[in-house]
């Protein structure tokens, strides 16, 4: 079940998306009535995704978005307004938000634009992870590659003795090849 935070200066409005957010099982873990207190909010509950009013007084929404995502204290961000503006859309598309309705919003409305959220959210997710482990293989490998450089010059081995040297060695240690590699180079100041 998915937490959500929901953000609005009015308090019926805050009502009624949390009446129609709990019918369609979502968690809603919590609420304020300004941005300010959203970015305090999220610091504390990290919900999977906040619903945020634009025009709020102390902080807009667009301000507390910015800093929401910015300090990645919600998976995402949904904006509500009441204006149909051509110089809010534009602010709002500089903005790393998943979604943008106008208010009056309903069910039919609300809960297939955080479906399809969700539904990105999770793919880009995918993608980070993909990402973070390809880099971290690629790291991986030149530390590897730099070790096994220095093996082959310190100890003049060749490249294929190298490897089977540090292979031998990481396992004797029980360490991978990128942390042996790691220590060593750093051992050697490399």
């Amino acid at each position: 079940m998915e937490r959500v935070v929901i953000v609005d200066d009015e308090m019926l409005t805050r009502l009624y998306l949390r009446e129609i957010l709990e019918s369609n099982d979502f968690d809603v873990v919590g609420e304020a009535g300004d941005g300010l207190d959203a970015v305090t909010v999220c610091r504390k509950l990290h919900p999977d995704f906040i619903i945020l009013d634009i025009n709020m007084p102390v902080m807009n929404g667009l301000e507390a978005a910015r800093i929401i995502t910015n300090e990645k204290l919600a998976g995402f961000v949904m904006l509500l307004t009441a204006y149909r503006d051509r110089e809010i859309t534009e602010k709002i598309s500089s903005l790393d938000v998943m979604g943008y309705l106008v208010k009056p919003v309903d069910e039919y409305s609300l809960i297939p634009a955080i479906r399809i959220a969700l539904n990105k959210y999770h793919q880009l997710a995918h993608i980070e992870q993909e990402y973070a482990k390809t880099k971290e293989a690629l790291d991986g490998r030149k530390y590897l590659d730099r070790a096994k450089g220095m093996i082959m010059e310190t100890q003049h081995l060749s490249e294929h003795d190298a490897y089977a040297y540090l292979r031998k060695l990481a396992m004797d240690k029980g360490l991978s090849l990128t942390e042996l590699s790691r220590l060593l180079l750093q051992a050697h100041n490399e």
